[in-house]
């Protein structure tokens, strides 16, 4: 099946999610502009920038991408100090110090490695280039998590059926690392200097997710080479009620309607008192329903007596006063 077909069949479709690494298992429901501009992304060999506020699923949807596609799902997560360089290469120097000194205080020059031999790469160099990368004596910049059946009980093979890789707020880190990235997002490539090798993607083409809150303007030259996707909650209040009412529907089939829509209610009314970030939103109302199921067990029906008592501690507006 292409990922065309994939993708256009999974809209309105919970899919569960299996836990991997740090992700817990979780349910995605696929809509159609989501699903339209991964399309868009795969097709035309760019990455996908999914942008919106915390709490909407714009890290989830990268997972979700990974299932439907039956590709190999890796991430990374930025932080303020992270550098470009992590996510295609680093020279482990440490090793490579301990190493010579070793070699000083034995006088055996048999035992220096070569320099490419401390190469360690990086989650973009395994997403273009897996078994290159796997290959690698030196592993200490980044390691993939083992993978993990699909929700249709497949382990994806990265050089056979292709990479998902999530890079998770890249708005958080300096600009430098978004400039940094331009070359290996436009040509997907990459040159590995100490070594003097190429690396670059295969038949099948890595999908590249980026996420970003807002927190900070992203360099244009990098917006202009991804695929942009906005994830915007509804601003109609009856759309949002609704809207709400159908993601919790897939995450907890068993829960009674007006339970659902009680609680929607209280986390849109919350979100009304809220002129800044941080806003209660999807995230909030997901978190009230886990923590309702949690507290009533297989009773559904107790929702409504503990909601009253429980979505306060969900709410943000208390963060603006």
């Amino acid at each position: 099946m292409s990922h065309t077909n994939a993708l256009l069949q999974a809209i309105g479709q919970p899919r569960r999610l299996p836990p991997q690494g740090s992700w817990p298992e979780a349910t995605h429901c696929m809509d159609e502009p989501s699903a339209h501009a991964l399309i868009a992304a795969i097709s035309a060999n760019r990455p996908l920038l999914v942008r919106g506020e915390p709490g909407v699923g714009k890290s989830q949807l990268a997972r979700a991408a990974a299932d439907v596609l039956q590709r190999r799902f890796i991430s990374t997560v930025i932080q303020p100090n992270s550098e470009y360089e992590e996510l295609l290469w680093l020279v482990d120097h440490t090793q490579r110090l301990a190493d010579a000194q070793l070699v000083a205080h034995t006088g055996d020059d048999g035992k220096l490695k070569k320099t490419d031999e401390y190469l360690a790469p990086g989650p973009l160099w395994y997403a273009l280039q897996w078994d290159i990368a796997e290959g690698k004596s030196c592993q200490n910049n980044y390691q993939p998590p083992a993978g993990v059946k699909t929700s249709e009980g497949k382990i994806p093979c990265p050089k056979a059926d292709g990479v998902v890789l999530l890079i998770d707020e890249i708005d958080k880190a300096d600009i430098s690392l978004a400039n940094g990235l331009l070359e290996v997002l436009g040509n997907g490539q990459f040159e590995v200097r100490p070594s003097r090798e190429t690396v670059s993607a295969g038949e099948i083409k890595p999908l590249v997710v980026l996420t970003s809150n807002d927190t900070r303007q992203l360099p244009a030259a990098l917006v202009r080479r991804c695929v942009v996707l906005d994830l915007e909650l509804p601003k109609d209040r009856d759309e949002l009620l609704m809207h709400l009412q159908t993601i919790g529907k897939a995450h907890f089939p068993d829960a009674e309607e007006d339970a659902l829509a009680e609680a929607a209610q209280q986390i849109v009314q919350d979100r009304e008192r809220c002129d800044d970030l941080p806003r209660t939103g999807q995230a909030e109302y997901l978190d009230l329903l886990r923590a309702l199921q949690d507290v009533t067990g297989d009773e559904p029906e107790q929702w409504s007596g503990w909601l009253k008592k429980l979505a306060p501690y969900f709410q943000k507006s208390h963060a603006h006063r």
